[in-house]
């Protein structure tokens, strides 16, 4: 895309968010297709442990209501993370394997050339969400899970804040708030069925890299080619 392109179309959304796991990341290798939960991060950490049957029980729980909120299936989740020894290494070790999804880059420089804020949202981790703000210029990330490690490198602690569903709704307009835009300003990139509550407020919502029939059928522009620079033409800037 040429710059004169990007200068030449000022886009009508002056901030997009973004879901992270499947939109910024390349989906987990262990993305399920079903509609209850969505896939994320925690699925390739169970994993790379050798701990993902305990990972599927928590989900399991979870749906049958066993849970009362999905804050407490995550502490529930953190809980076993530190009872089995997650380390420090072995955490790290997963985001910095992440890989972006085609296009990313590329989207990101366009976006900040056009003058268009940038944020994201996720149920993931903040490690990933503060990786992906360092290496692609990010202005806003909320994400759901900050880990804390001792001194020895064994997990201590963690912070959990809400990110799911309406609460992606409250990020959305915090940020149009403070940034004195309209709701109709602002677009959103997702995925997953918990992205539907921000698809129903935003000016543009796009589903991207999407296997859900559920998500595809409410968002206003489907993106069917993984790559995430489609996203621009769509913006006013491609």
């Amino acid at each position: 895309m040429a710059k004169s392109n990007v200068k030449s179309m000022p886009s009508q959304y002056k901030i997009i968010i973004f879901d992270m796991d499947g939109v910024i990341f390349e989906k987990p290798s262990l993305s399920r297709r079903d509609d209850s939960v969505g896939s994320s991060s925690w699925d390739s950490l169970f994993d790379q442990m050798g701990i993902y049957d305990l990972h599927e029980r928590l989900r399991e729980i979870y749906v049958r209501k066993g849970f009362k909120s999905y804050m407490d299936w995550s502490d529930a989740a953190c809980c076993v993370l530190k009872a089995k020894g997650l380390d420090a290494k072995s955490f790290n070790s997963m985001v910095n394997s992440r890989e972006f999804i085609p296009g990313a880059k590329e989207t990101f420089a366009a976006l900040k050339e056009a003058g268009i804020l940038t944020g994201v949202i996720s149920g993931s981790f903040d490690a990933l969400a503060q990786r992906a703000k360092d290496e692609l210029g990010i202005k806003y990330t909320l994400a759901h899970c900050d880990l804390e490690f001792d001194g020895k490198g064994a997990l201590k602690n963690w912070r959990l804040l809400a990110t799911d569903y309406k609460d992606k709704v409250k990020f959305v307009k915090y940020l149009a708030q403070i940034n004195k835009v309209s709701m109709k300003e602002c677009a959103y990139v997702g995925d997953d069925v918990n992205d539907l509550p921000v698809f129903q407020r935003v000016g543009l919502s796009m589903a991207f890299n999407c296997s859900k029939q559920k998500v595809t059928e409410k968002a206003g522009v489907v993106i069917k080619e993984k790559n995430l620079s489609d996203i621009l033409q769509h913006l006013g800037i491609g």
